[in-house]
């Protein structure tokens, strides 16, 4: 490796907006849990929420640091391993994993022995693994994976995951995984005819399913959703039925609406109780107003566009589809947070990337630009022979 070279070329603006808003989240992080307003007693059960935070945007940029100097194809040649492991950790948390304080998600979290504050959420892991498995998977197979029967391979193998993931349950993560590889399977080339032909495949359900929510019992959905996700929906639908249930959400309008241009101030946020994950977007936007939700959208969106142009510039298929795929998992995850915060969507439990409260998303977040950095680091194209011997 030439470091004079790769020092020169590293995308160092990337890494150091990626970072800001890890420290920008330790400072909202505080401000959700310490704001004027918010009960003693919140600020009493999760007043070292923030210190966690701390140490997990250290160790995540660690991470991210370490690993955007690892050669992205010494990693993705392990990419049978990285999905059996996968796989393995979400049997594991259906096994043995640990609920949530309100007892509403039954399985997500794998406990850490002897730290009993600390987790691991394979449904996020998920997300960077799949990623790394369907890019070098696709990118061995990229002559014949449009052909029927491998095409069904790669369909098993994101439907199998995306199975146990909503099954803890967690239908916001399983949304966003399958998003992820549906993407890069459009990036890696899937036949455009393969495409119309699903979507002519789902357009009855899609008709099936808004159909059955106009019902008030509804027939399919109910059996398919657990029975907090089926009230989240109804409460979208009409916020009268639960005036308790939808009060998280009001107070989010509240306080974005309340923000006005510049914001209240900082630590002035009464209306959202324990908006470190889900509305973490509304405690911005209520202490910093407008000006500072367009700020946060626009080092979000850099980061996206950031990707892109990786992408784009990827001397192979595999880097262009691992580069992708992360930019598709900001996208995705940051439209359902706004959307929930805003009303726009149904309450899904979705967090903001690199800003809501949580180490395993921040490691994961963390990983993904790590890898991202270093697939546009400067490097000779494969040469055809090396293509062959890979295939």
């Amino acid at each position: 490796m030439n470091w004079k070279q790769v020092l020169k070329s590293y995308d160092y603006l990337l890494a150091l907006v990626t970072i800001g808003i890890g420290i920008f989240s330790v400072v909202m992080i505080y401000a959700s849990i310490h704001a004027d307003g918010i009960p003693a007693s919140v600020t009493a059960d999760h007043y070292t929420l923030w210190s966690r935070q701390r140490l997990f945007i250290i160790t995540g940029g660690v991470l991210m640091i370490a690993l955007s100097f690892i050669d992205y194809h010494y990693i993705t040649r392990f990419y049978i391993y990285i999905y059996g492991i996968m796989i393995a950790l979400l049997i594991v948390v259906l096994l043995i994993g640990a609920d949530d304080a309100t007892n509403v998600a039954r399985w997500l979290w794998i406990p850490f022995p002897f730290v009993g504050w600390l987790s691991m959420q394979p449904s996020e892991f998920a997300k960077i693994f799949m990623i790394i498995s369907m890019a070098k998977f696709l990118d061995i197979h990229h002559d014949r994976f449009n052909k029927p029967l491998w095409l069904g391979v790669v369909l098993l193998g994101i439907a199998v995951p995306v199975f146990l993931v909503v099954l803890q349950p967690s239908l916001s993560a399983g949304l966003v995984i399958l998003s992820i590889t549906m993407i890069i399977l459009f990036i890696g080339g899937l036949y455009y005819r393969t495409i119309l032909v699903g979507l002519i495949l789902l357009a009855p359900i899609g008709v099936m399913v808004w159909f059955d929510m106009q019902r008030a019992e509804p027939l399919f959905l109910t059996r398919f959703l657990g029975d907090f996700q089926w009230r989240r929906i109804e409460i979208f639908l009409d916020p009268t039925l639960s005036v308790d249930a939808f009060r998280q959400t009001q107070g989010s309008l509240y306080a974005i609406g309340t923000g006005g241009l510049t914001g209240r101030g900082f630590l002035e946020n009464p209306f959202v109780i324990l908006g470190h994950n889900d509305f973490i977007f509304s405690v911005v936007a209520s202490q910093f107003g407008f000006v500072g939700a367009v700020l946060l959208l626009a080092s979000i969106g850099f980061i996206i566009v950031r990707c892109i142009f990786i992408a784009l510039r990827a001397v192979d298929l595999e880097g262009r589809l691992i580069a992708a795929g992360v930019a598709g998992m900001l996208i995705v995850e940051t439209f359902f947070h706004v959307g929930v915060a805003t009303n726009l969507l149904p309450n899904t439990g979705m967090p903001f990337p690199f800003l809501s409260y949580g180490g395993s998303m921040i490691w994961v977040h963390m990983i993904a630009i790590g890898i991202v950095l270093n697939v546009g680091l400067p490097r000779k194209p494969k040469s055809i022979f090396e293509d062959e011997e890979d295939a």
